[in-house]
C-alpha cells in the first residue's frame, strides 16, 4: 500500500503531527477520498487519494470543547477499525439559496441531510440540536435499516453566513461499518454539498455538539455547493402537520351558497391523483401511492429538476415490480349520496395515475404503458392480464409523467404529458421491437383511438400539463403551474408556448419552422402561481351564477377559484370571480376536479403539507392520506338517476339535452357503444329537430357509431350553433384527413369507410363555410382541418380564410393558417409557390403581416439554393413596396444572428433592384469600392461581430486576392475566436505560399479553439501539408494538436513522405479497430459498477463531443443532432460511440473534395445542388465550393467521429459522460 504524509496542526499553535494516509476505494458517489489518522491509530483502508484540500492551523473551540485540543481527522468515506462509539464533526456554510424568501419557505423547508450505505447506528446533530436517529445504540444495539436515510433539518436550525456544526454520534460493530462506504450530503431544493473529505474524529463519548461558528474552522469545513444531483430514493417519509379527516373538513370555508362535504378519506383512499365515472355513475379512483419513486428500480442519475434515469425500463403487469398503487371503485348503492360499497379493481400497480372505464374494460395510465384490462362481463374483476396498447411514456420525473386520461366527445382517449418528461411512444405488436416510435420532449396533449389504434400528438406545448377538461362544447383545457394565466385552451394541431420557454430547462421547440406559438389564456386579473387544473361548472346542483364558470384548483394556496371566460377571437381570456373554497389547513391540496353524475363537482385532495415535487422526492410526503369532496349548492338536491347503462335508448336521447354535463356526455358515449342501427337512423333523421345542446351531443354519438351520414354532415355545417358547426368541420378533418404533427397512423382494412374520399357536396359545403363563417372559433377549426386534408383541398380552404381581414390580429388564426402551408413544406413547395401566383392574396392583411414573412423565412432559413431562388421569385411578384417589405422582413429573420453567404446571383440582383442591396450584395457584384468598405468594417472592432463575420465569410467565397493581407492581419492579431476561425477558412480560397508560412509561424501561439481551424487550413493543400508534417518530428508542432480526423486524413495523403512521417508518429495500435464486443462488455461492466454524474459528464461532453454534436441547444452542428437520437437505448448508443464507422447516419457520410487548383477539403455535405457543394469540416466551419471549381468528390469511407473516444477516460468519467448523454431535458443554460 502506498502512503502519503499529511500535516495537521494544533489549534492555536504551530506544533504539528504527521498523519498516515491510506488509499481509499472510490466512493459510491464517484469521489475518490483519503482519510487522515494519527499513525498510532488503527487504520481501515477504504479508498484512493482525495483532491479535497484542508487548511492547517487549530480549530476554534465550540462552547462545548472536545477533551483533546489536537484534532484527529478522518476522511469520509472511511471508518475506525474496531467496534466503537465515536463522534464525527464538520462545519458547513450553506448556500444563500437555503434562505431565499418564498411564499411557502420552500427552500429552507426542503433541507435534509442524506446518507446512503451507512452501517451501524447514528444520531445527527445540527448546531447543537439532535434532529435525527437511525438504529439504536448499545446496550440494545440495532443497526439502522439499509438504504437511503434522510434527516430533515427543521426550519430555523441553520444559520446564514455562519459555519453550521454537523455532528454524528456513531456506533459501529465492525471495521466495514459506519461511513466506511458512504458520504453524507446536505441539500435543499436545488443545491447540495457533499461532505467528502476531512471530518474531526472525537473519541470522547461525553462530547456534546455546539452552535454555529462565526469564523471558519481551519479543518473539516465545507462550503462548496453545486446543483443538486446526488442519487435519491425511497426513505422514511416525513409528513408535515396534518389534521384528522373531520377536523380538516371543518377547516374548509365555502361561499355562502355552496356546501363542501367530504365523501372519502384515508384509509379508504390515499393519493387520489385522478378519478373518473363509469357509465353506471360509479366513482373510479387512481390511488398513486407509489409516487414519486417507481418500485423495483434503482436511480442512476438525476439533475437539479429531479429528472432522473433508472437502471431499466419496468416491465408491465403482471411481470412488473409490484408497487403500492391501486384502482378502486366506489358506489352509492342506496341513493343517499354516500359511497357505501368499496372495491379494489386491481392493486400492486407501479406508477398508475389515471383510470377510465370503456370498451368492455378498464384503461389505466401505468407509466410507461397505457394498459387495458379486459372486463367483458363487467364484474369488476379483470378477465386476464392487461393488454399493452401504448408503451414508451417517460418517467424521468414522475410528477410530470403521462396522466389525465379522459374520453373525448369524438370517441378518442385523451391524455397529456408534463413538462419535465419525454416519451418515445410505440404500439407493441404493431411497431417492431426497438422502433423509434413518436419522440416528444415536454408538455403536450395526445390522443389514442382504441379501434383504429391511431396515436396522435393533438397539440404541443403548455404548462406542465396535469389533467384535461372538456367543456360543454367539447373544447379542451388544462391548467398551468406558473403565474399570469388560468390555463390553456388547446386546439387541434396547435403549437403552444412551451412552459417558460426556457432553453436551460426545456430545450428548443420541436418544430423549428412553426415561427410562433399560441398563447396561454390571457387574464384581466393578476394571477399568482398557480392554477393547477380546473373544470367548468355544469351541473344541476350548482347555483346559476356559477354555471359555466371555470373552477380552478390552486393547491399552493389551498383554494378553489371561480373564473369567467370572455371571448377573445378564436380563444378566450379570463377574469377571476373570487375564491369559493378556502381551507385554513395548509395541507389541503386539491389536484383533480370533475363534474359528477349527481350534478355536483367532485374534488380530489392529495392532502400534503409539502406540495413541491422536489420535497416529495426528498420523502417529505405522506402516501397514506387523501380525501375526495363534493361541491354542490347549499340545500340542492342530488341527481340519483345516474346509470347510463340502465337507461333505454329513448331515455338516452332525452339525456342529450340534460342539465348535467355528465349525463349529456354519458348519453352520447353510451349510444356510441351500443351502436344500435335504429338509433343511428333516428339520430340522423331527427338532427334538425334537436336543441343546440342535443344536436351537438347527437353529432358526437353518430361519430362514435361511425354512422354520420353525408346529409347530416351537411346539416351540421350550416347549423345555427357555432359549436355544432365547429365540430362538423373538425370531424371532417378526422375522417378524411391525416395527422400532420407527430403520430402513428391508424391500422386499417381495405373495407374501412374512412378510406373513402370526402364527397364532393361536402367539399363544396366546407368551402362555403370557410367563405361565410361568422364565428372566429369555427374559422380557427377550419384552418386546423385544412392542415389535415390533402394539399389541394387545404389550399382551396386557405384561399378563403386568408381574405378574412378581421382575423389579422386574432391570437390563433394567423398562425393556424401559416401552419397549413408549413405542413406541406418543403415537399410541396412548388404547389405552394403556385398558390401565391394569385396576386389578389398579396394585399390582404393576414398575408402581408403573417404569411409572406413566414413563407420567406421558411424558404431562406436553410439556405438551399433552389429555395433562395424562390425568394427571388417572391420579390419579383411583389405588387408594391409594402409586400416587398414583408418579404424582406422574413428574409432578414431567416438570417438573424448568422452569416448570409452563398446567395445566388439571381437573388442578389433582385434584392439590388428592390433596394435591398447590402454591402455583401455589392461585393458579389464585383464593386471594388464595396470590398474596400468591407475590409474597413471587418478590421473595425467597433462593428457588430455578426456583420464582420458575414462580410468575412463572403471573402472566402469571392476569390478577391486583395483580401489576403486583410485576412492575414486577422489571424495575426488579437481577434474574437469566431472571426479568426472564419479568416482561416477564407484563406483556403487562395493558393499563396505566404499563407502557409504565416500560419505555421502562428500555430504555437494560437489558442486551442482557433488552432483546429489553422490546421484544417494547412492540410487542405499538398505543399502546405508537407510544411506542417515536416515540423512534427522537431517538436515545433505538437502531435497532440492533430485530431484523430486530421491524422486519418494524412494517412491517406497522396504524398509518400507525409504518409511515412505520420505512420512513424502515429502508429496504428494492434488491431486498430479492436475487439468491439470486448470494448462494449468493458463499458457495460463499468456502468453497472456505479452511478454517473451528469453534471460532471456535461464537461466531458463539451470537451469531446460538442464541437460536432448538438444536444438540445449546446454544441456544434457538424454531426447528427443528438437531441432526438435514441439515447435511451444504451446498446445502440454504445455501438455508435465505440465503433462509429460501423453505421454512418444518412447525411453524415464524410466526403473528400478535390478542387481544380489542388485544394483538398473534407467534411460532410450540408448542401449540394447543381451550383454549389457546402461541406462542414471537422472544425465545424462550412466551406462553400462552386461546382465549377471541383475536380473530384468521393466518399472518405469513414465516420467523422474518431474511434477510441472513451479509451483514455477513467471509469467514473465514462459513467458521467453516459449519464449526461442520456438526459431527457437540459439542466443548464
Amino acid at each position: 500500500m502506498e502512503f502519503t504524509l499529511i500535516r495537521a496542526t494544533r489549534i492555536g499553535s504551530i506544533q504539528s503531527r504527521l498523519f498516515t494516509v491510506a488509499a481509499l476505494l472510490t466512493s459510491v458517489v464517484g469521489v475518490a477520498t483519503t482519510w487522515f489518522i494519527p499513525e498510532t491509530f488503527p487504520l481501515s483502508p477504504s479508498g484512493t487519494s482525495h483532491s479535497n484540500s484542508w487548511a492547517t492551523g487549530g480549530p476554534t473551540k465550540s462552547s462545548r470543547p472536545v477533551a483533546n485540543d489536537d484534532p484527529i481527522l478522518l476522511t469520509l468515506p472511511g471508518s475506525v477499525q474496531e467496534d466503537s462509539e465515536y463522534w464525527l464533526r464538520c462545519w458547513v456554510k450553506v448556500h444563500e439559496n437555503f434562505f431565499t424568501p418564498h411564499d411557502r419557505n420552500l427552500f429552507e423547508e426542503s433541507v435534509g441531510v442524506h446518507i446512503s450505505g451507512f452501517v451501524g447506528a447514528h444520531e445527527l446533530w445540527v448546531n447543537g440540536q439532535r434532529i435525527g436517529v437511525a438504529g439504536a445504540f448499545p446496550p440494545n444495539y440495532e443497526p439502522a435499516e439499509s438504504g437511503l436515510i434522510r434527516h430533515k433539518v427543521p426550519v430555523g436550525t441553520l444559520r446564514p453566513d455562519q459555519w453550521n456544526e454537523i455532528a454524528f454520534r456513531v456506533y459501529q460493530s465492525g471495521p466495514q461499518d459506519g461511513f466506511h462506504s458512504s458520504v453524507p450530503f446536505i441539500m435543499n431544493y436545488f443545491y447540495e454539498c457533499v461532505f467528502a473529505g476531512s471530518w474531526e474524529l472525537i473519541r470522547d463519548t461525553d462530547f456534546r455538539p455546539g452552535p454555529a461558528l462565526a469564523e471558519q474552522p481551519s479543518f473539516a469545513a465545507f462550503h462548496e455547493f453545486r446543483d443538486s444531483q446526488e442519487v435519491l430514493g425511497r426513505a422514511e417519509q416525513v409528513p408535515g402537520p396534518r389534521l384528522p379527516p373531520l377536523e380538516a373538513a371543518a377547516a374548509i370555508d365555502t361561499r355562502g351558497d355552496l356546501r363542501f362535504e367530504m365523501l372519502l378519506h384515508e384509509p379508504e383512499i390515499a393519493q387520489p391523483f385522478h378519478f373518473s365515472f363509469d357509465q353506471r355513475g360509479r366513482l373510479w379512483v387512481a390511488q398513486c401511492r407509489q409516487y414519486p419513486y417507481p418500485a423495483g428500480l434503482r436511480m442512476l442519475s438525476r439533475d437539479r429538476y429531479y429528472r432522473s434515469h433508472y437502471d431499466r425500463v419496468p416491465l408491465p403487469p403482471p411481470n412488473h415490480d409490484p408497487g403500492s398503487d391501486l384502482i378502486s371503485i366506489h358506489e352509492d348503492t342506496d341513493g343517499d349520496g354516500r359511497f357505501d360499497l368499496h372495491k379494489t379493481f386491481v392493486s400492486g400497480l407501479n406508477l398508475a395515475n389515471a383510470v377510465v372505464k370503456g370498451q368492455a374494460g378498464v384503461w389505466v395510465m401505468h407509466t410507461p404503458y397505457l394498459l387495458f384490462y379486459p372486463d367483458a362481463n363487467d364484474d369488476d374483476v379483470p378477465d386476464g392480464p392487461p393488454e399493452i396498447h401504448l408503451s414508451g411514456f417517460g418517467f424521468e420525473d414522475t410528477h410530470a409523467m403521462a396522466n389525465g386520461l379522459v374520453w373525448g366527445p369524438d370517441g378518442w382517449l385523451y391524455g397529456c404529458q408534463g413538462s419535465s418528461t419525454s416519451c418515445r411512444v410505440s404500439r407493441p405488436g404493431i411497431e417492431p421491437p426497438g422502433a423509434a416510435g413518436v419522440y416528444f420532449e415536454g408538455c403536450m396533449v395526445w390522443r389514442y383511438h382504441p379501434a383504429s389504434r391511431a396515436f396522435e400528438i393533438f397539440s404541443e406545448g403548455g404548462g406542465n400539463t396535469f389533467g384535461l377538461e372538456f367543456d360543454k362544447a367539447g373544447r379542451l383545457y388544462s391548467g398551468h403551474n406558473g403565474a399570469d394565466t388560468r390555463g390553456w385552451h388547446f386546439v387541434q394541431g396547435g403549437f403552444y408556448l412551451m412552459q417558460h420557454a426556457d432553453p436551460g430547462k426545456f430545450g428548443p421547440p420541436r418544430n423549428p419552422y412553426a415561427f410562433g406559438d399560441l398563447p396561454m389564456m390571457a387574464t384581466s386579473t393578476p394571477v399568482v402561481r398557480f392554477s393547477h387544473f380546473g373544470a367548468f361548472a355544469d351541473g344541476s346542483t350548482l347555483p346559476s351564477e356559477l354555471q359555466g364558470k371555470l373552477l380552478a384548483l390552486d393547491p399552493l394556496h389551498s383554494e378553489v377559484i371561480a373564473i369567467s371566460r370572455q371571448t377573445r377571437g378564436a380563444t378566450f381570456s379570463t377574469t377571476d370571480e373570487g375564491v369559493i373554497v378556502k381551507s385554513r389547513d395548509e395541507a389541503f391540496r386539491p389536484v383533480y376536479i370533475a363534474n359528477a353524475p349527481d350534478g355536483s363537482i367532485f374534488v380530489a385532495d392529495m392532502y400534503e403539507y409539502y406540495i413541491a415535487h422536489g420535497q416529495h422526492y426528498q420523502n417529505q410526503i405522506d402516501t397514506t392520506t387523501g380525501r375526495i369532496y363534493r361541491l354542490a349548492g347549499a340545500g340542492s338536491t342530488l341527481e340519483n338517476n345516474v346509470s347510463a347503462t340502465a337507461a333505454s335508448n329513448e331515455e338516452l336521447v332525452q339525456w342529450l339535452d340534460h342539465p348535467n354535463k355528465w349525463h349529456r356526455y354519458a348519453a352520447s358515449r353510451e349510444l356510441g357503444l351500443r351502436g344500435d342501427a335504429k338509433m343511428e337512423s333516428h339520430l340522423n333523421d331527427s338532427f334538425d329537430d334537436y336543441t343546440d345542446n342535443a344536436a351537438l351531443h347527437a353529432l358526437w354519438a353518430l361519430q362514435q357509431m361511425n354512422a354520420l351520414r353525408a346529409d347530416t354532415w351537411q346539416k351540421a355545417l350550416v347549423h345555427r350553433s357555432a359549436e355544432v358547426r365547429m365540430w362538423a368541420v373538425r370531424l371532417l378533418g378526422d375522417r378524411f384527413g391525416i395527422q400532420r404533427n407527430l403520430g402513428l397512423p391508424p391500422v386499417r382494412t381495405v373495407q374501412d369507410p374512412q378510406l373513402l374520399s370526402m364527397p364532393t357536396e361536402i367539399q363544396s359545403s366546407l368551402l362555403k363555410r370557410a367563405a361565410e363563417e361568422p364565428d372566429p372559433e369555427v374559422r380557427c377549426q377550419i384552418a386546423a382541418t385544412a392542415r389535415r386534408l390533402p394539399l389541394e383541398q387545404g389550399l382551396q380552404i386557405l384561399d378563403l380564410l386568408l381574405v378574412r381581414d378581421e382575423d389579422v390580429n386574432d391570437p390563433y388564426i394567423p398562425l393556424m393558417c401559416w401552419w397549413v402551408l408549413e405542413a406541406h413544406l418543403p415537399q410541396s413547395v412548388d404547389e405552394v409557390m403556385e398558390f401565391f401566383r394569385d396576386i389578389r392574396l398579396w394585399s390582404r392583411p393576414i398575408v402581408r403581416e403573417h404569411i409572406l414573412p413566414r413563407l420567406t423565412r421558411r424558404l431562406a432559413v436553410d439556405g438551399k439554393r433552389q429555395d433562395l431562388l424562390r425568394v427571388a421569385e417572391l420579390l419579383r411578384r411583389c405588387p408594391s413596396t409594402t409586400e416587398v417589405a414583408a418579404v424582406l422582413r422574413g428574409f432578414e429573420e431567416a438570417y438573424h444572428g448568422r452569416a448570409m453567404t452563398a446567395l445566388p446571383d439571381e437573388l442578389l440582383q433582385v434584392l439590388d433592384s428592390v433596394g435591398g442591396g447590402s454591402l455583401l450584395f455589392r461585393m458579389r457584384q464585383g464593386h471594388s469600392d464595396a470590398f474596400e468598405s468591407a475590409f474597413a468594417k471587418i478590421l473595425d472592432a467597433q462593428q457588430p461581430l455578426p456583420e464582420r463575420l458575414n462580410l468575412l465569410r463572403g471573402l472566402g467565397e469571392l476569390n478577391y486576392p486583395t483580401a489576403i493581407p486583410v485576412l492575414l492581419n486577422l489571424i495575426a492579431t488579437e481577434q474574437p475566436s469566431d472571426l479568426q476561425r472564419a479568416a482561416f477558412v477564407a484563406l483556403g480560397k487562395y493558393d499563396r505560399a505566404e499563407i502557409a508560412a504565416t500560419t505555421l509561424d502562428l500555430l504555437p501561439k494560437l489558442p486551442a479553439e482557433t488552432r483546429a481551424a489553422a490546421i484544417a487550413l494547412l492540410v487542405s493543400r499538398p505543399a502546405w501539408t508537407r510544411s506542417l508534417v515536416e515540423q512534427l518530428p522537431t517538436g515545433y508542432i505538437s502531435t497532440s494538436w492533430l485530431s484523430a480526423n486530421v491524422v486519418d486524413q494524412l494517412r491517406t495523403s497522396s504524398d509518400v513522405q507525409v504518409r511515412e512521417v505520420i505512420a512513424k508518429l502515429f502508429p496504428r495500435p494492434d488491431g486498430a479497430v479492436g475487439d468491439v464486443r470486448t470494448q462494449l462488455e468493458r463499458i457495460e461492466t463499468i456502468l453497472r459498477e456505479g452511478a454517473g454524474n451528469p453534471y460532471a459528464g456535461e464537461k466531458i461532453y463539451m470537451e469531446r463531443c460538442s464541437a460536432c454534436h448538438k444536444l438540445f441547444f449546446k454544441g456544434g452542428n457538424l454531426g447528427p443532432d443528438l437531441t432526438s437520437y435514441q439515447r435511451d437505448n444504451l446498446g445502440t448508443m454504445l455501438v455508435s460511440i465505440v465503433n462509429p464507422s460501423a453505421e454512418i447516419r444518412e447525411g453524415f457520410e464524410l466526403l473528400r473534395a478535390l478542387t481544380v487548383d489542388g485544394r483538398v477539403v473534407q467534411g460532410f455535405p450540408v448542401q449540394r445542388d447543381s451550383q454549389i457543394l457546402v461541406l462542414r469540416g471537422p472544425d465545424g466551419q462550412d466551406i462553400s465550393l462552386a461546382m465549377e471549381e471541383l475536380e473530384q468528390v468521393e466518399p472518405a469511407g469513414r465516420s467523422l467521429m474518431p474511434d477510441g473516444l472513451l479509451n483514455d477516460l477513467e471509469p467514473n468519467q465514462i459513467r458521467d459522460l453516459l449519464a449526461y448523454l442520456r438526459i431527457s431535458q437540459p439542466f443548464t443554460n
